[in-house]
């Protein structure tokens, strides 16, 4: 069964407003909703996988007069065609997001073969995974996609991290992480991309997963030469408790010489940021990997 989506669900998913995309259906005849039993407008997968295609190939400075010119199969042939824009996969990234919202299996293990067939294992988790991850949580916090099927893509993504980690021979010749969840958090994949990234450069990495309470990190820094805890802040703690839990963990590792790189949601509307010099907190995954 097909999903349907309003003007509004096209504009969170595509980046482009709902005035534009209206103005295409009505000058263009670029897409064409269709209207329930009680006269309400919808769009189907196949409206979305255009407009989805048109702003690729509007990055790559065609103009819509032209882009209107094509069918729907011809305008995603020159999406697929398209270079990367400027390290942006964008094409890859909306494929995993059409994998997403119909829960299909057979789109997302087409996209990560054809990825890894043509950008590599490096790029495919590097790039393409690691800047879906980020824009997973925004559709998820806006609403655009479901609880099921952010769990649905989230499962789908850890399957190919675990495998992928499996597949790296380890090494010791780097730093050494230890990689945790505080209480009470599930969301894994961008902990376990931060794990696959360090240990891809030949970092030794300890990782201790989902919803650790801080307290039992004293037992792995009491026995293990550790150079930097690192963690992902999605739902908890709640943020009028960060300060507390931060001044906590600067307490942890007082005259122990570990870092401590932090990100997620959790610190989007968080004003404070100084809790002891060897705290650092970062706005996206990508920030906190440059750094690190």
């Amino acid at each position: 069964m097909k999903s349907r989506y309003s003007i509004k669900d096209l504009e969170q998913l595509s980046g482009i407003k709902a005035h534009t995309i209206r103005a295409w259906e009505q000058r263009h005849k670029l897409i064409t909703p269709k209207r329930t039993s009680t006269n309400i407008r919808f769009y189907s997968d196949d409206d979305l996988r255009v407009i989805l295609n048109v702003s690729i190939l509007l990055e790559h400075d065609w103009k819509i007069g032209q882009i209107a010119k094509l069918t729907p199969e011809e305008i995603a042939k020159s999406a697929l065609e398209a270079d990367p824009y400027e390290g942006n996969y964008a094409y890859e990234l909306n494929e995993l997001k059409l994998s997403t919202l119909n829960f299909d299996i057979e789109r997302f293990e087409t996209i990560m073969s054809t990825c890894i067939d043509k950008h590599g294992i490096h790029d495919t988790f590097q790039k393409v995974i690691g800047d879906y991850i980020q824009e997973l949580g925004k559709l998820w916090l806006s609403g655009s996609v479901s609880i099921s099927q952010e769990h649905f893509m989230s499962s789908m993504i850890r399957q190919k991290l675990y495998s992928a980690l499996d597949e790296l021979k380890a090494e010791d010749s780097g730093k050494t992480f230890a990689l945790f969840l505080p209480a009470n958090e599930l969301h894994e994949i961008g902990l376990l991309y931060l794990a696959y990234v360090l240990k891809e450069r030949g970092d030794r990495v300890f990782y201790l997963g989902q919803s650790l309470p801080k307290e039992y990190l004293t037992d792995l820094l009491d026995n293990q030469n550790i150079d930097a805890l690192i963690s992902v802040f999605t739902t908890n703690p709640d943020v009028e408790y960060l300060p507390e839990y931060l001044r906590d963990l600067d307490d942890l590792i007082h005259d122990r010489g570990v870092e401590v790189h932090l990100t997620g949601y959790q610190f989007n509307d968080f004003s404070e940021n100084k809790f002891g010099d060897n705290i650092h907190i970062y706005s996206t995954l990508k920030d906190l990997t440059t750094h690190i």
